[in-house]
């Protein structure tokens, strides 16, 4: 489902890529005692600021200087839940592979009518049970097919490489993203070696893909390790599941303005300056009650 066969296909073109054209090591996360990964000051943002939704930051402004509390509006519930959803749901089925599961068959008959998972995270959310409900099985079917393809390329593999081929291994990883100018509690969706992927549940921004870049960056200054391709996968639940994965590398054009970005913000922050409010504000913005609260 995430390492499937086009997106195996997209990650070799994305490795030609890279060969060709390289990587500066001055943009690399591991580079945080030197200009420009460097932090420009003390302020330390979260990756869903650069994700934010207000074209003159004022969101950052409310947050950071006068400490207001987003309002958590439908659209965050429900990437929270989808998020939510598939940790649990990536957990359970693997604690049942190392509990002796080894079959697709078997996790088919564990786990698709069981709605547990799906009913604790989205009715705690308010979210339609429904709508999670295809989504866990959908999962539950995918890693399923994953582990029977393993089993009959690999016969005698057992628990943990069953577990370790069907699965990726982090999934929301913590990552300390403090030397990059980031939070220290960043938490990652899923990173495998050299790929990060983060999830989505709403419509493609440039933003995403600079948010993929701190999240790669962050783990090359925490690790100290090369983080080249990074995986957006946008998430839809209608009649069917639908997975779209977009592929990038995260090169040094990307690192660039993931840069200039955190740098912006840090200086909004430091400043102490409202930028003011945009001439339309964004409905999606979790301030946006705080900055229309006088509006009918």
């Amino acid at each position: 489902m995430f390492m499937s066969a086009d997106v195996e296909k997209k990650l070799r073109t994305m490795r030609k890529v890279v060969e060709s054209m390289g990587i500066s090591e001055d943009l690399r996360g591991y580079a945080w005692e030197r200009p420009p990964v460097e932090p420009i000051n003390d302020v330390r943002i979260s990756v869903s600021d650069i994700n934010g939704f207000c074209p003159t930051r004022r969101d950052v402004f409310l947050k950071y200087v006068l400490k207001e509390k987003p309002q958590i509006n439908q659209y965050m519930l429900k990437g929270l839940a989808y998020h939510k959803l598939i940790r649990d749901t990536f957990v359970s089925l693997k604690k049942a592979i190392y509990s002796g599961l080894s079959s697709g068959e078997e996790l088919v008959d564990e786990f698709f009518n069981d709605t547990e998972i799906p009913e604790k995270v989205c009715k705690k959310l308010g979210i339609d049970v429904k709508e999670c409900l295809k989504l866990y099985r959908y999962l539950v079917l995918q890693i399923s097919a994953r582990v029977d393809e393993i089993l009959s390329k690999y016969p005698d593999a057992d628990e943990e490489n069953i577990a370790g081929l069907a699965l990726p291994p982090f999934v929301e990883r913590k990552v300390d993203g403090s030397l990059v100018g980031l939070s220290k509690h960043l938490s990652v969706d899923v990173f495998t070696p050299h790929i990060v992927l983060d999830f989505k549940s709403g419509y493609g921004r440039r933003e995403h893909m600079l948010a993929l870049a701190g999240y790669a960056l962050a783990i090359e200054a925490d690790d100290e390790t090369d983080v080249n391709y990074g995986f957006l996968v946008y998430i839809r639940v209608d009649k069917n599941v639908h997975f779209r994965h977009v592929g990038l590398v995260v090169g040094d054009e990307l690192r660039r303005e993931f840069i200039e970005v955190r740098d912006e913000i840090a200086e909004l922050v430091d400043s102490g300056i409202d930028p003011g409010k945009p001439n339309q504000c964004p409905k999606f913005c979790s301030y946006y009650g705080v900055c229309n609260e006088d509006r009918g």
